[in-house]
């Protein structure tokens, strides 16, 4: 069984290729040589017939670079997956988003493209399935197709070696101090309001919202330092740290240094930062949506309505408690059960043999219906 992988070689979180190498290391140990897993992107359009029974795309605007699809794009890429599947490929999707985050006005029509030619779908969630079939359930295409599971990995690749002291030294953070931390990008304006408002919420003594990549917009310097100047005369008691790539090295920094990781999501499927912060051993919290709703309750952590400011006061509160009474420790061994590389490695594995002999109809039959 030959897999491609296909996924953007230099991504700057390389999570999903961590899961890709958890599938390799199982499916060898498995089916030993007759296992073979690539990760590539190119391939994916310029080999008229790659050697692989299994094509497995993780994002599908990575195949256009990441870049605004226009109608053409969509097209082309319809005629690649016909073609693909026509050669007796499986293709296979793993739904990370519902659409991209940057909301182009052809993303509907360009994910739908692609699931239209996809023999399996996989979800790192229930909450992911239930949307997807309320959206693409009544196609007839989607009625052939089966859906699989495999949750995010546990990220201990990451450098973890400084104490909380150590930590907070770097960033200038007192002893004292209880640190709500944000980290990751700030994608939309409904983000950077809901984090205003957590820093109004935090308003006790030695309380403290950090926001590690804070996007101060403006096309020169002057304008931007000149926002960052009253970010900081607004909120005296916050850090809004102006945004720049963090390396991994430097993640254990912002992590080590917190009390309570917050994903300030208001729209999306999936956070890696739920899993970055149990790795961590970290209090979560998250938005109630999405896949990120289904774990923080699973696990007991603290959730808030992306457009409930009470439900924001109270979440706030209650991840606070849950911190002091050792919830990040409970978090850790969650992840090192349900996300480990073991685990993850075989759900993939154990997806892609049931997908590679199954029997379907040839793609005419199986895609036609809109």
């Amino acid at each position: 069984m030959k897999i491609l992988a296909v996924l953007p070689e230099n991504m700057l979180n390389q999570s999903v290729h961590h899961m890709m190498e958890a599938a390799r290391m199982y499916g060898k140990n498995k089916f030993g040589a007759s296992f073979f897993l690539d990760t590539a992107m190119q391939v994916f359009w310029t080999i008229d017939q790659p050697d692989y029974d299994l094509i497995h795309i993780h994002w599908i605007e990575a195949l256009f670079d990441w870049k605004i699809a226009s109608l053409q794009d969509i097209e082309r890429l319809g005629n690649r997956l016909k073609t693909l599947r026509q050669q007796g490929k499986k293709i296979v999707i793993t739904r990370h988003n519902s659409i991209p985050h940057r909301r182009g006005v052809n993303d509907t029509l360009l994910y739908e493209t692609g699931f239209k030619y996809a023999d399996a779908v996989f979800h790192m969630g229930k909450f992911s399935e239930k949307e997807y079939q309320q959206w693409y359930g009544t196609k007839k295409w989607s009625k052939k197709q089966t859906h699989h599971f495999a949750p995010i990995i546990l990220f201990d690749k990451l450098p973890n070696t400084i104490s909380k002291k150590v930590a907070r030294q770097k960033l200038g953070l007192k002893p004292s101090n209880f640190v709500f931390m944000v980290l990751g990008s700030i994608r939309n304006y409904k983000e950077r309001n809901l984090l205003e408002q957590m820093a109004k919420e935090i308003n006790k003594r030695e309380e403290i919202l950090c926001v590690a990549q804070w996007p101060f917009y403006g096309r020169h310097l002057g304008l931007r330092q000149f926002r960052q100047l009253k970010m900081r005369l607004k909120y005296p008691m916050h850090h809004f740290w102006a945004a720049r790539t963090i390396e991994d090295k430097d993640m254990q920094v912002y992590l080590n240094a917190s009390d309570v990781l917050i994903s300030p999501r208001v729209n999306s499927l999936n956070s890696g930062l739920v899993a970055l912060g149990f790795s961590f051993a970290r209090t979560v919290l998250g938005p109630s949506i999405g896949n990120i709703n289904d774990i923080l309750l699973k696990t007991g952590n603290a959730t808030y309505h992306p457009e409930n400011h009470i439900s924001l006061r109270e979440a706030l509160n209650k991840a606070k408690i849950l911190a002091k009474s050792g919830k990040g420790e409970e978090n850790l061994k969650f992840a090192q059960k349900e996300w480990s590389w073991e685990k993850v490695g075989q759900l993939h594995v154990e997806a892609y043999e049931k997908i590679y002999r199954r029997s379907v109809p040839p793609p005419h039959q199986n895609v036609g219906g809109r």
